[in-house]
């Protein structure tokens, strides 16, 4: 555990914005009274299902603690886990993990309209196509390879979150699954098909059909 961390600031510190709330798990960002801020993820599933997880080394939120673990010691650009903890919920435990705060998700930049500057849109694309085509090279797989996941610091560099869902694979079709579900989502937000293709290219994908493509 990051020792400038207190476990306390999770219930204490207001919550500054909630990325997600379902029956899985609670995202949310909080501001440290020193001044920082941190992205707190608590498991909310099923306390008993948690406590049995945890006690075999199979609680997702362990596992995504091992992976981050593992993609930042391959030299990948990781977000990483600072603090995780449990706490107890009735006869049961919630797995609770903390990460900084590095920066908007690709998704949010797009989606309300903070990527009109050309330059600044061109290097972060450059950027994420790269990071998605070394994670190909390097033989990972990425389930939730999205652009949700892909937080953008100040100094326009990407930083995956989320990687409990990151295997070894040397598939050419998961290549494939994984670039396409980062390029959907991206259009989704507001990217154009120039946007997508700046990303295809950068990662050493034309396109989805290009015949001259390295992995598809």
């Amino acid at each position: 555990m990051d020792k400038g961390f207190d476990p306390a600031w999770i219930s204490d510190c207001e919550p500054q914005q909630v990325y997600k709330h379902d029956a899985r798990s609670r995202v949310w960002r909080i501001d440290a009274p020193d001044g920082r801020a941190f992205v707190v993820k608590r498991f909310e599933f099923s306390p008993f299902r948690q406590r049995l997880g945890h006690s075999l080394g199979l609680h997702p939120g362990q596992r995504e603690c091992r992976r981050a673990r593992q993609l930042i010691a391959a030299g990948l650009p990781v977000a990483p886990v600072l603090a995780s903890g449990l706490q107890p919920r009735g006869a049961g435990l919630g797995y609770w993990l903390v990460t900084p705060y590095l920066g908007k998700s690709l998704h949010n930049l797009f989606y309300h309209g903070e990527m009109t500057d050309p330059d600044r849109r061109q290097r972060v694309l450059d950027a994420v196509g790269r990071m998605t085509g070394e994670l190909i090279r390097m033989g990972y797989f990425n389930r939730d390879h999205k652009a949700s996941n892909i937080l953008i610091d100040q100094e326009d560099r990407p930083w995956l979150i989320d990687v409990g869902a990151v295997r070894r694979s040397r598939n050419n079709a998961g290549a494939c699954r994984m670039l396409a579900n980062l390029t959907d989502t991206l259009s989704e937000a507001g990217a154009t098909d120039a946007d997508l293709a700046r990303v295809r290219r950068a990662c050493g994908m034309k396109s989805r059909t290009d015949p001259n493509t390295e992995a598809c």
